[in-house]
């Protein structure tokens, strides 16, 4: 396989060369040159897979020419090697839960099946040792120090502005230690973002240091999350549901999950509708038809729109025609708590209760519907505390974290400062 910028103004590189170095050169991200297609007959007998057989599948339609198998079927059951139930709530309405993992977050099969893909590709072509750059408010922070945690020949740095964190969500990746290394920056997350870009873009460093990203950036981590939609696919079939009127909504901030949607229905899964659940922003202002900004991570631009356009056809009319968006604000997203809490007795965190909401008024038994919930509601307690006006139950993994001692960097957002770093370090 090989893949593609979306600004198309660079060669078409390998597998090693797209996720090890996932910013092209001209500034866009990577695709596949070709989008594989799995044969209608799998689709037939979904339903009487596992988890880790339906991975598999996926993982060996897109990486089989570039990895073995006996590789892929490992770095697969590493990855997903934890549930990801399908909970009725109601009638025709359904909760994919993404939040068993490590750091209770959906982000962790992405991030682990990246972690063991860098491994295994850092061997073969000998490379010695890689840095991986992230940016975080939270999630993404602490999903990847505990997928690379540990790995040999790897290093974790964890850019995050100060004062946006609780402490707790700090805790899950600035108390590991070993070869992760939290980096507080004094400003705000689009200075996190900005230095990370500027980073995987300056070739000195990537000289010196073989820089990549965890984020949703690196293609890596966003393919594995196709099978969210297989196995919701499967599960959904073994009730009896057609699979192809299941309509799926899901939060989106940098639309990896979003993308993973229309990827799997590209590579030939049957499905319903598409709904992205999102914030005011880019994509809800794209969506409503607004122009098409030039890709800019330091504005908040969602890292995965450039990929999601290509996807539907390259343009953002014919995005608009292929996804579905709902806009929520913060008290709209407080308001869906309750509404879900109320309805069906459920309790989700703000983002994942508007994807929830906006397949409300549509799901029933004839057409049922999927909301992915990406995040365990504890994970940003106070808020959760806040709006359902009763306590959240704290998962062990969180009560370990907040006992540790907290150990971190403190720069200013300058190259420079981020740059002497990275370089102490190494």
């Amino acid at each position: 396989m090989r893949y593609h910028s979306t600004a198309h103004r660079s060669p078409e590189v390998s597998l090693a060369r797209a996720v090890m170095q996932c910013v092209a050169p001209d500034g866009g991200v990577y695709m596949p040159a070709v989008v594989p297609r799995i044969p209608a007959a799998f689709f037939n007998n979904i339903d009487q897979l596992s988890l880790a057989d339906i991975a598999y599948v996926v993982a060996n339609s897109l990486f089989g020419g570039d990895v073995d198998a006996a590789t892929l079927k490992r770095i697969t059951a590493e990855s997903f090697n934890f549930k990801m139930p399908l909970v009725r709530l109601g009638r025709g309405m359904y909760a994919l839960e993404l939040f068993h993992g490590p750091s209770l977050s959906f982000k962790d099969v992405g991030t682990r099946f990246l972690a063991r893909l860098y491994r295994h590709l850092s061997r073969q072509s000998g490379t010695s040792r890689i840095n991986v750059l992230v940016a975080t408010t939270g999630n993404s922070g602490s999903a990847i120090a505990n997928a690379f945690r540990g790995l040999e020949g790897v290093d974790v740095f964890i850019l995050f502005p100060r004062g946006r964190l609780t402490r707790m969500q700090e805790a899950q990746f600035a108390t590991l230690g070993e070869n992760t290394h939290p980096i507080e920056v004094r400003g705000t997350i689009d200075d996190c973002n900005r230095l990370v870009d500027t980073a995987l873009l300056d070739p000195s460093l990537n000289a010196a240091m073989h820089l990549t990203s965890a984020n949703s950036l690196n293609l890596g981590r966003v393919l594995p999350q196709i099978v969210y939609f297989l196995e919701a696919c499967a599960r959904m079939k073994a009730l009896g549901a057609d699979p192809r009127s299941v309509a799926y909504a899901m939060p989106c901030g940098n639309l990896s999950n979003v993308t993973a949607a229309v990827m799997a229905r590209s590579m030939g899964a049957p499905m319903g509708s598409i709904t992205g659940a999102c914030s005011p922003g880019v994509f809800a202002d794209v969506m409503a038809g607004a122009p098409v900004p030039p890709f800019d991570l330091s504005r908040g631009y969602p890292a995965n729109l450039p990929r999601l356009m290509e996807l539907c056809g390259g343009t953002a009319e014919a995005m608009r025609a292929g996804v579905k968006f709902k806009v929520f604000t913060p008290g709209q997203q407080e308001d869906a708590v309750r509404t879900v809490e109320a309805s069906y007795g459920y309790t989700a965190e703000p983002r994942s209760a508007s994807a929830i909401s906006a397949l409300m008024d549509t799901a029933s038994d004839a057409t049922p519907a999927v909301a992915l919930v990406n995040t365990h509601p504890a994970k940003v307690l106070d808020r959760m505390t806040a709006i359902t006006g009763h306590s959240i139950e704290l998962p062990l993994q969180l009560t370990g974290f907040m006992a540790r001692p907290h150990v971190k960097e403190k720069i200013d957002p300058t190259l420079p400062a981020l740059r002497k770093i990275l370089l102490k370090t190494s």
